[in-house]
């Protein structure tokens, strides 16, 4: 069966389902419509997208015979909001692509696959770092190991002021950039380097960010079961001349032979004996990861295989997100099967 036989419906037309529209026109996926409970954005969308079918009802979407992938958009910050889609999905045996993070709190995550798993339906999250073209050039480097030998240190730096206005829902949950940020971060170096150990971070805030709620900034340090070590900085409240906004963050990989430099476009590998490489990177992180991230899915789908960002597996990274605020607030070091295993 070929991609044009999946048919895909988006559950939410604001900011981040245009990149994955733009990105699912660049792969050449089946979009049927979207739904929207705003009827303004649901009618731009349809003229800039040409879709064919735009309902303010996401159940009406859903049931339709054609979409067989439903792509859910809404916030992430309320269960009330998301469940019901999942559920609704899961019911009419429909295959799950979910923004992330999945949700902000590892107990709400695990009611949404839960739910998915109770119909027996697939669901994968959006962790679209993963298909980022810059990391996955690296990653073809960074598994060889006659290139790297060992890898033993990984860091990944992000930062720039980021101005949220009153208007916006973002950022007013108690859970901000941790949550809503460094999850990509979270979900791309497990992906890297498996089973995370344990956490330990410092979080902080800036006071003039007035609409901001939660956290803006935070140091990781992530221990993993393989023994790489990671360091993960999100700083949104960076002021500074030298900025390394999202998707531009830095990534360094250090291995005994070699050491990766790179970011969503860009890769550099110096190795000990002197050499260096730098592979073609095509694409950019908005929007080609998100229709790389739904090409994949979909490809799994058609052939039956499994894929990556399992939801299931994908709460080994929401709890990434429950470690890192439990080690803030007391000031220790946190294993995840304490978290995983509550």
């Amino acid at each position: 069966m070929a991609r044009s036989e999946w048919g895909i419906g988006l559950v939410g037309l604001g900011g981040i389902a245009q990149q994955h529209l733009e990105g699912y026109r660049r792969r050449g996926l089946n979009v049927i419509g979207g739904a929207d409970i705003n009827p303004e954005q649901a009618a731009a969308t349809q003229e800039r997208f040409h879709l064919s079918v735009v309902t303010q009802d996401y159940k009406t979407l859903i049931d339709h015979p054609d979409v067989r992938v439903v792509d859910i958009n809404v916030p992430h910050t309320a269960l009330e909001t998301r469940l019901p889609v999942v559920e609704y999905a899961a019911r009419q045996k429909k295959a799950i692509f979910i923004q992330k993070p999945l949700m902000s709190y590892l107990d709400w995550a695990k009611q949404l696959v839960e739910a998915a798993e109770k119909q027996g339906v697939p669901m994968m999250v959006n962790q679209n770092s993963v298909f980022a073209p810059g990391f996955l050039v690296a990653e073809q480097y960074l598994r060889d190991p006659e290139i790297m030998g060992r890898i033993y240190y990984c860091q990944i730096e992000n930062r720039a002021w980021v101005d949220i206005g009153p208007e916006r829902w973002y950022a007013k949950d108690k859970r901000w950039v941790h949550a809503d940020m460094a999850i990509h971060h979270f979900a791309l170096v497990r992906h890297w380097f498996g089973d995370v150990d344990s956490v330990y971070a410092i979080l902080d805030r800036d006071a003039s960010q007035q609409h901001v709620t939660g956290d803006a900034l935070g140091v990781v340090t992530v221990r993993f079961k393989s023994g790489v070590q990671a360091v993960l900085i999100n700083n949104w409240c960076y002021r500074g001349n030298k900025a390394r906004p999202h998707s531009g963050e830095e990534v360094v990989i250090q291995g005994e032979k070699g050491c990766i430099t790179c970011n969503a476009q860009d890769v550099h590998i110096k190795l000990a004996n002197g050499q260096e490489l730098m592979p073609e990177v095509s694409g950019s992180w908005f929007p080609d990861a998100f229709g790389t991230a739904m090409a994949h899915f979909v490809d799994a789908l058609d052939a039956g295989q499994s894929f990556h960002c399992e939801a299931r597996d994908n709460l080994k990274s929401v709890a990434m997100i429950e470690a890192t605020y439990l080690s803030a607030m007391n000031n220790r070091v946190v294993h995840l099967d304490e978290i995983l295993e509550s």
